[in-house]
């Protein structure tokens, strides 16, 4: 696997050669160490026990225990610190550009793990200030770290992948429906009871709420042609959400078939 650096002023060619060798060994063992099943699962052990953590600490029967809940997820915002530091430096493996550890910080993962680390760092700089109970909110983004360490999630991902383009078709209907019932609905039900419809944003209340058939009653038509409208739109509402089940249902079922076909090929040969 070749990787692409620039020259260095300061380095003769054939040395040069040998620096950007030493380099590449260095990016590679660095990603391999990365890829090891103790490596993953130690990783995973602390993301796990770190949201179970902040969870716990949330009822009051564990008011004793506290110090040493926070302590564990000061050690995995540790664990997650050196874990970045790795990533960026192993980047050039798995982007192949100079510009690799850019892309990789500004990528959804890199996101994610440096909101990871952002504990370990509000911690270390702001101990005795109020900035340290924000440690806490960043672990509420450190569920999405599971993604690199679940199957189970990146099949969903590969699944949302192959039907991107009908997703934001059909979630395109469905705002352009709930905008024009909610402003429709304003105009017809504003004079009947104007505390209730406000404003178009009471309107957008009521059409996400009835769109969805969840149904609070909070806010309700009374008059007729109002009642009209909201039937239709929770007959509507219906079909619209159908469509995009049925279209990740169908990827989900044409992953497994794809699935199944390699295990056959691969058993037979």
């Amino acid at each position: 696997m070749e990787i692409k650096h620039r020259a260095h002023p300061t380095i003769p060619a054939r040395g040069r050669k040998r620096f950007v060798i030493h380099h590449e060994k260095l990016y590679l063992a660095v990603h391999r160490y990365l890829t090891t099943r103790w490596f993953r699962y130690t990783v995973l052990f602390f993301i796990v026990g770190a949201i179970f953590s902040v969870i716990c600490s949330s009822f009051e029967s564990s008011a004793p225990y506290r110090l040493q809940l926070y302590s564990f997820c000061y050690l995995a915002s540790f664990v997650f610190t050196v874990e970045y530091v790795l990533r960026i430096i192993a980047a050039p493996v798995q982007y192949r550009a100079w510009r690799s550890r850019f892309r990789y910080l500004f990528s959804f993962y890199g996101l994610i793990d440096f909101v990871a680390v952002i504990p370990f760092l509000i911690i270390y700089l702001y101990r005795e200030t109020i900035f340290v109970h924000l440690a806490v909110l960043a672990y509420i983004l450190m569920i999405f770290k599971l993604i690199r360490y679940s199957r189970s999630f990146q099949l969903i991902g590969r699944v949302l992948q192959m039907v991107k383009d009908e997703l934001i078709t059909a979630c395109t209907a469905c705002g352009i429906l709930l905008g024009f019932s909610g402003i429709l609905m304003y105009y017809i039900e504003h004079e009947a009871q104007p505390e209730a419809f406000a404003n178009i944003g009471d309107g957008f209340w009521w059409a996400v709420v009835t769109f969805t058939t969840v149904g609070y009653g909070d806010v309700y038509p009374v008059t007729a042609l109002g009642r009209l409208l909201s039937g239709v739109i929770c007959m509507v509402g219906i079909a619209m959400i159908a469509i995009p089940t049925g279209l990740i249902s169908s990827a989900f079922m044409s992953l497994i078939q794809e699935k199944k076909r390699k295990e056959e090929e691969e058993h037979k040969n």
